[in-house]
């Protein structure tokens, strides 16, 4: 089972070690050594060079008692580092703009082997990650493949045959055709023959067996993932990276969620509860981008614009315990309109509108950074008795070709 609680670029995992067992047969012969200093003086006290030490209360630490102080810790420790946020040639985006590496590729990458990069040159990480996400769009998942290939059936469609020219003529019209796709998905234009589920059901049912394949309990964790990609309102971001605790055997009883079904991330919520219900298993949804909503991401009203209820806001806690403060478009933890006090909070803005870049209208931003949601929370939960963003922070790349290479001197993006 994979075991899942992501923090910034790392994943904590929770120590697991067991009290030795005692020796199984005692000394034949009792000790010979002295004890120094004189025998103990039942005082409680002891003196040094520092002065006089008295003993602190064991249960003040919250551990078994015992003079170790490592004895009885029983909270995460230890680091593992990867990435939650990767998109590969599978996504419609990434294929589209000329990316060649798929999810076998990306992830074969991040355990730290040699791959070719789409530009042609041989790839490796200074060090590998211990676990990675390849969160590939569920909307058109696989299917920019079929139309860069020219897929009969698709290109009876003339739209998408259209597309396939501007893929395929060079990266300035690459560009232009990614574009008007991502137009037309959020719009809800997209051809009918792009939405057809039977390549859903099979490109699912290859990613994740490239997950299951990698996967190694013990030394490198291939999670089984996608993105939910809602642009509500014709470009409002409301994306949510969606990772999956369990195996194949339950991630295939059920199709990744896509925005042709819904944009509402409330539906997604419902989406989930019956998931777990049907499978058995464990899921949850990460946000991000929020700086790029338009005020939509952590807004004081629901999806339809209103008020928040307990339902709504015990829906977000259970299953959002996460959010994506920081990767390649900018941050959204901080922003010096509204942490006017901290001179750092100007760092890797990208705040002037929304995926298809319709501008920002005054008292948006309020509703799209880290830090006032955490502060509006509390407010909530006042009048509520739950807070909705309560959440700890992630970070991942978004890296649209495969590669998690954000180190300085071995950057791909």
């Amino acid at each position: 089972m994979r075991q899942l609680i992501v923090i910034g670029t790392l994943l904590l995992a929770a120590a697991c070690g067991a009290p030795q067992s005692p020796p199984g047969t005692p000394a034949a012969e009792s000790s010979q050594a002295v004890q120094l200093g004189g025998p103990p003086s039942g005082a409680g006290t002891s003196t040094a060079d520092t002065g006089e030490i008295k003993p602190a209360d064991p249960a003040r630490f919250y551990k078994t008692p015992g003079y170790s102080p490592y004895a009885g810790r029983n909270y995460p420790e230890r680091p593992y580092f990867g990435d939650e946020h990767v998109h590969t040639a599978w996504s419609v985006d990434a294929g589209g703009s000329g990316a060649t590496l798929g999810p076998e590729e990306a992830t074969r990458f991040a355990r730290g082997e040699e791959v070719t990069s789409t530009s042609g040159q041989p790839v490796k990480l200074g060090q590998p990650l211990d676990w990675v996400a390849i969160t590939d769009h569920s909307d058109m998942m696989g299917m920019i493949t079929e139309i860069k290939d020219g897929n009969p059936e698709m290109m009876a469609d003339p739209t998408l045959k259209r597309w396939r020219d501007m893929f395929n003529g060079g990266p300035v019209e690459a560009k232009k055709g990614v574009m008007e796709l991502v137009a037309a998905q959020a719009g809800r234009k997209l051809p009918p023959a792009a939405t057809d589920p039977r390549f859903a059901k099979s490109v699912w049912a290859k990613t994740t067996s490239i997950a299951e394949k990698y996967n190694e309990p013990g030394r490198f964790t291939a999670f089984i993932a996608y993105e939910w990609t809602s642009n509500a309102g014709g470009g409002d971001n409301l994306h949510r990276n969606i990772i999956y605790r369990d195996n194949k055997d339950r991630a295939d009883q059920v199709l990744p969620y896509t925005t042709f079904q819904s944009e509402n991330p409330e539906d997604l919520w419902k989406w989930m509860t019956e998931w777990e219900k049907t499978t058995g298993g464990k899921i949850l949804a990460i946000p991000h981008n929020g700086n790029l909503s338009n005020g939509r991401m952590f807004a004081l009203t629901t999806f339809s614009g209103d008020p928040l209820t307990k339902a709504w806001a015990d829906a977000r806690q259970r299953w959002e315990p996460l959010f994506e403060a920081i990767q390649m478009k900018g941050q959204s933890e901080s922003h010096p309109s509204l942490s006017t006090t901290d001179d750092f909070a100007a760092y890797e803005l990208w705040d002037r509108g929304n995926l298809t870049q319709t501008p920002k209208k005054p008292g948006m931003i309020a509703g799209e950074y880290a830090r006032e949601a955490l502060k509006n929370g509390l407010k909530v939960e006042q009048d509520l008795g739950t807070n909705p963003f309560k959440f700890g922070m992630a970070g991942g790349t978004d890296t649209h070709n495969g590669l998690v290479a954000a180190e300085e001197d071995n950057f791909f993006a």
